[in-house]
């Protein structure tokens, strides 16, 4: 049977203290001298563990110069009202000034139909009427070739392909 159920609870209590107070001085000691204790995946740094490691807080660096104010100018008086300056419109930048046209040239031949060439171009270029598809293949099949449009190189590399399908050859030049 323990100590403590025998004897009256105050001396019990007073036999206890000193056994109890050695245990947690023990406890103290070792806490102390001991390494800290980290979590096996936090990589320690220099000996220290991350955990109780604290970071500064970066700091924002500061232009040399005043933000917001021209140099060299200075206030406006408060009795002087500002006079607004006008600005100049930016330049808009176009499809002719971006990119190079290039034309698309119907090559004459004496084989080609006129309905099946007249046909095929208002067909693929919608911007061709019957009437100028007349007159370009006319006009191809009298000197050897004849524009049919001028248009960005991807669309005229798209119409040459297209009238090569259909046994109508072509071909594309830069315009000057």
């Amino acid at each position: 049977e323990p100590l403590s159920l025998r004897l009256p609870p105050l001396i019990a209590s007073s036999l206890a203290m000193p056994r109890l107070l050695c245990g947690l001085l023990l406890v103290v000691a070792a806490a102390a001298f001991a390494p800290p204790l980290a979590p096996p995946s936090c990589p320690k740094v220099s000996g220290v563990s991350r955990i109780g490691m604290q970071l500064a807080s970066p700091q924002i660096a500061k232009p040399k110069v005043d933000i917001g104010h021209q140099l060299g100018t200075t206030q406006p008086e408060a009795g002087k009202p500002k006079v607004a300056k006008p600005k100049a419109a930016p330049k808009r930048k176009t499809q002719d000034d971006e990119c190079p046209m290039y034309k698309v040239i119907l090559l004459g031949d004496n084989e080609y139909e006129q309905s099946h060439v007249v046909t095929q171009i208002t067909k693929l270029i919608p911007s061709i009427s019957k009437e100028e598809g007349i007159r370009i293949f006319v006009e191809a099949q009298m000197t050897g070739s004849s524009v049919i449009i001028v248009c960005t190189e991807e669309h005229a590399e798209h119409y040459v392909q297209q009238l090569k399908r259909q046994q109508i050859y072509a071909k594309m030049e830069k315009d000057e």
